[in-house]
């Protein structure tokens, strides 16, 4: 919630300073590609248990953006955004007994846009927070543990904007302040 305040703040400041200006408003959505390292865990597990451990795992979720465009000029604006992703899920099964893990994320972000013709180019920041939760089965009780991390990183990214319509890819570094997590967002949108 505190990251929906940053933005609309940011909004605000952004239509009061905009008398010279065009602000767009706009909305994004795709898939958000991530490594959960299943494999690594499964194998720490194995390692653990002295167990052969299975696992199935997510490697993409859903994932949206909503986003506000301030242009100083025809080839240069800045976008200030919040974003939402899906839950990514892993599920690890040891002799019958299971443990599931699930990541989420949302956060807000700020990026210099270069635009040349039709393609684009942003970087930026992000300030995020990454929602972890996981539970373990053993001898049919369930142990639920959940953690939240907040933190910054930076993000890149580019596509192509033909008549408002808007197709392309951002990679979010470090989600949540954690360096081992990171998404890579493909998706298609469009500015009103």
């Amino acid at each position: 919630m505190k990251h929906v305040t940053k933005l609309f703040f940011v909004i605000i400041i952004l239509f009061n300073s905009s008398a010279n200006s065009e602000v767009k408003f706009g909305i994004e959505g795709g898939l958000g590609f991530a490594d959960m390292r299943a494999e690594e865990t499964a194998q720490t597990l194995a390692n653990l248990s002295g167990s052969s451990v299975t696992y199935t795992y997510d490697k993409a979720t859903w994932m949206g953006r909503l986003f506000a465009d301030y242009a100083f000029e025809e080839e240069l604006s800045v976008e200030v955004g919040y974003f939402l992703t899906g839950s990514l899920d892993a599920t690890y099964t040891i002799s019958g007994d299971s443990a599931t893990e699930s990541y989420d994320a949302m956060g807000i972000d700020a990026a210099l846009v270069l635009k040349q013709d039709s393609a684009y180019f942003k970087a930026g920041m992000h300030s995020s927070e990454l929602n972890g939760s996981a539970s373990l089965t053993i001898g049919g009780t369930t142990y639920n543990v959940s953690e939240t991390i907040s933190g910054s990183g930076f993000l890149v990214g580019g596509g192509i904007e033909i008549d408002e319509t808007r197709y392309g890819i951002t990679y979010y570094s470090d989600l949540g302040g954690d360096a081992d997590s990171d998404v890579t967002f493909l998706y298609a949108g469009f500015k009103f």
